[in-house]
């Protein structure tokens, strides 16, 4: 009767060895099934090798560095998103540095949200340092020193962009 009974427990233990080696096998070939899938289908996708080059933006400042750039003199256009004349002191921006003696320009955007401390109701151009700057819509600033020489709001952006864009022989 020990016999059998040793017979039965060794049965029993071969059956449950062989249940977990067949569930482990069963485990393996699903996931190899789906690895297999996902890689043929992830190599499908893949894009040739495109080569492209990327471009650091320079022209494009926050308003706390407006004072800090490497130039002497230059323009620093800031836009208001909401401003309608910013295609068009764009297109005069476009004529002036096409110009010889033209001045290096940067732009900013005032809705930037590193920009918004500018943001004010009233403008102020008398400052001692940065963070005292305030503006009220777009703004054409010109830099010379690192000390804010002139500054145009309003049409006066335009009518001094059509002077300094138009050409000599005029």
């Amino acid at each position: 009767m020990a016999k059998e009974k040793n017979v039965k427990k060794a049965n029993y233990e071969d059956n449950e060895i062989s249940k977990l080696i067949k569930l482990i096998v069963i485990v393996t070939i699903i996931f190899l099934a789906f690895y297999a899938i996902t890689y043929f289908v992830n190599k499908k996708d893949e894009p040739k090798e495109e080569t492209s080059t990327s471009t650091i933006q320079y022209d494009e400042i926050l308003i706390g560095n407006l004072l800090t750039q490497p130039n002497d003199d230059y323009y620093v256009m800031i836009y208001d998103e909401d401003d309608y004349n910013k295609v068009v002191y764009d297109a005069y921006l476009s004529m002036y540095s096409k110009k010889e003696d033209a001045l290096r320009y940067y732009t900013a955007t005032l809705n930037n949200p590193f920009n918004e401390i500018f943001k004010s109701d009233k403008s102020n151009f008398e400052i001692s340092k940065i963070n005292d700057l305030k503006l009220t819509g777009s703004t054409l600033i010109k830099v010379s020193d690192k000390k804010i020489q002139k500054y145009y709001e309003g049409e006066d952006i335009i009518e001094h962009l059509k002077e300094i864009s138009k050409e000599e022989d005029e």
